[in-house]
């Protein structure tokens, strides 16, 4: 790869709302913001993107350690293939909307995606915007939306087989071919499977052996162009994986601890969606017809375990028209109908249906000026309608200064688990509502771009499983908790001379309102410092992660310590052909706890070769 190619990839890395003219010409674009592409430097909120040249640069092995680097990111992880939890700006996984290509993803019985389970095969791209986004997207987007791209890129014509190996066991073999069919269509087609011996999941007195993993991903498209109006498309995703946990019970009677042998998951998912695209003159509109399934099953050497399957039917048609060169209108129509099995438990409402409409303005002028307003109506025949809008504005200043102002509501639906839980689940709860806001400042220079944007939400009708009355052995979920979160966030990126650096300071005030405690696994100080540097044929990587003290329990009794984490990455180009990749992970051994009872990888190290037809 060329190093001009190289820094147009490392010019769209995620400072939000900005591109860099010393690096590229060419405007980064994004679809995820307002649902149509539009360049990111007239993003208002703040939204970051990765590419697949720095996910392929940093040599990420799972997602969760792509959006660690993230700003307003912070990930819990207990390794490859372990339950993941992402939080936003302080809010949970479950308040985070996850989408393939635009079509949201995950279990309406977790109530969120598994973050363990989503490979980067075949991606193109991550969109992720920090922030409310509910008035277009509905429920979930309480913190942000998280955007997986696997679509075809025009013009990309691409051949290639990948191998790779590393500590604990690991290796991975990929391939994947990308191009024109004929002059009118395309086809793309991306294959991976890896797999690792691991380490133990747990800590005793957990069991003490090695919990790998196994996986097997396709990601695949084909394509058509009718006329000079009309395009079609059918994308397709589908992830099998296995891996192994620790898992155990107390026996009161002996007051033994005993272990589950050989926990293990097994996951499968997959999104299939057909689009059709009309573009004339101004007008644009797409129809997505689209089908995701969510499917794992825990089982062990002592328990069949049970089958839990989540579907999900979508039809979205989406429209924007370009009013002249200051206003533009989008707007669109949302159906899905989620329906849910369970091999062992029969639940009282396996199907429900979600029908939204919603509108969006954007004017913007010569002067600076930008205004932004959606509104968006979801009717669902479990828990009724719920109406969410969003406002925002912004101002760009003495040509290198940009001041904005964010306002929204969201909501989070309960899961059919809350809802239709057999002797436990409760039909009378609300959906969680919240009100956030966020205002911004952010210059852009020849050697700087920063911004400081501070935020706050408020959420209300938390859903929380309690019993029913004190000493009660049955519990059941209720709107119950309040929480309050305040956060300010630092972004930065610049050169200095060959290096490139992306910093980000993250401080985060979460709170429960009731006890005025601090919300468990959620750091106030987090920092992120990535850096690369471009030499000839080499690319050097190198990333510092600090996540400050957070609490195990909702009392804030018990403290889990402030850590950091560093990693060191390398690229050589060998010829036109051949990228040679190697990787040190938690380059200084450092021995931390993400979450309680759980271990955590040691000092690694990962090698990859690629070959390109």
């Amino acid at each position: 790869m060329k190093k001009t190619l190289l820094a147009v990839a490392l010019a769209q890395v995620c400072l939000p709302s900005m591109v860099y003219a010393d690096t590229s010409t060419d405007e980064v674009m994004v679809v995820t913001a307002n649902r149509f592409e539009q360049s990111v430097k007239n993003v208002i909120a703040p939204v970051s993107i990765v590419t697949k040249d720095e996910i392929d640069a940093i040599q990420a092995k799972s997602l969760a350690e792509v959006l660690r680097r993230l700003p307003g990111v912070q990930v819990v992880s207990g390794g490859y293939g372990q339950n993941t939890e992402v939080y936003v700006r302080g809010t949970t996984s479950r308040h985070l909307l996850v989408m393939i290509n635009g079509v949201r993803i995950g279990s309406a019985t977790l109530g969120s995606a598994d973050f363990s389970q989503i490979p980067l095969t075949g991606i193109e791209r991550i969109e992720f915007i920090r922030g409310s986004r509910a008035a277009l997207y509905g429920s979930d987007a309480v913190g942000g939306v998280l955007n997986i791209i696997t679509a075809y890129q025009p013009g990309e014509t691409l051949a290639e087989l990948s191998a790779g190996a590393g500590s604990d066991g690991y290796y991975q073999l990929g391939g994947s071919v990308a191009g024109a069919i004929g002059q009118n269509s395309w086809g793309k087609i991306a294959l991976k499977g890896e797999q690792a011996d691991g380490f133990s999941a747990r800590k005793e007195p957990y069991e003490q052996d090695d919990d790998g993993f196994k996986n097997r991903n396709v990601v695949a498209e084909i394509g058509t162009r009718l006329n000079d109006n009309w395009q079609i498309s059918l994308q397709g995703y589908y992830h099998d994986g296995e891996s192994d946990y620790d898992d155990g019970y107390f026996d009161f009677a002996t007051g033994d601890f005993i272990s589950t042998p050989n926990a293990q998951t097994e996951a499968s998912l997959y999104n299939v969606a057909a689009k059709a695209g009309y573009t004339a003159n101004d007008f644009i509109s797409e129809l997505t017809v689209a089908q995701n399934q969510d499917e794992a099953r825990n089982f062990s050497d002592i328990s069949d375990g049970s089958k839990i399957k989540t579907k999900r039917d979508v039809v979205n048609w989406q429209n924007h028209y370009q009013f002249n060169s200051e206003l533009e209108f989008g707007g669109g129509f949302e159906w899905y109908r989620d329906s849910v099995s369970n091999s062992t438990t029969v639940l009282s409402e396996d199907e429900r249906d979600n029908t939204a409409l919603y509108l969006t303005s954007i004017y913007r002028n010569d002067m600076g000026l930008q205004l932004e307003g959606s509104v968006r109506t979801d009717d669902n025949d479990s828990y009724g309608r719920n109406n969410t809008w969003q406002l925002a504005a912004a101002y760009s200043f003495l040509s290198n200064y940009q001041i904005s102002a964010n306002v929204g509501t969201a909501f989070k639906a309960p899961t059919f688990n809350d809802l239709y839980w057999p002797d436990s689940g409760n039909p009378d709860l609300e959906p969680e509502e919240s009100t956030n806001y966020e205002v911004s400042l952010s210059g852009s220079h020849q050697w700087l771009d920063w911004r400081v944007t501070a935020y706050q939400s408020e959420i209300d009708q938390l859903i929380a499983w309690a019993p029913i009355e004190p000493g009660s052995t049955i519990w059941k979920p209720m709107n119950v908790d309040e929480a309050e979160i305040k956060g300010v966030e630092l972004t930065a990126g610049f050169n200095t001379g060959p290096l490139y650096h992306d910093i980000s300071y993250d401080y985060l005030d979460a709170e429960d309102s009731s006890t005025n405690k601090q919300l468990i696994r959620r750091s106030k100080h987090n920092a992120k410092w990535n850096i690369s540097y471009l030499l000839d044929q080499w690319q050097f990587d190198a990333s510092a992660l600090y996540k400050g003290k957070s609490y195990e329990d909702a009392a804030n009794t018990n403290s889990l310590d402030a850590y950091t984490l560093v990693d060191l990455a390398a690229t050589y180009y060998w010829g036109d052909n051949l990228i040679l990749r190697g990787r040190i992970a938690n380059l200084f051994d450092e021995d931390y706890v993400a979450k309680e009872t759980y271990n955590v990888q040691e000092r690694s190290y990962y090698a990859t070769v690629t070959y390109q037809f």
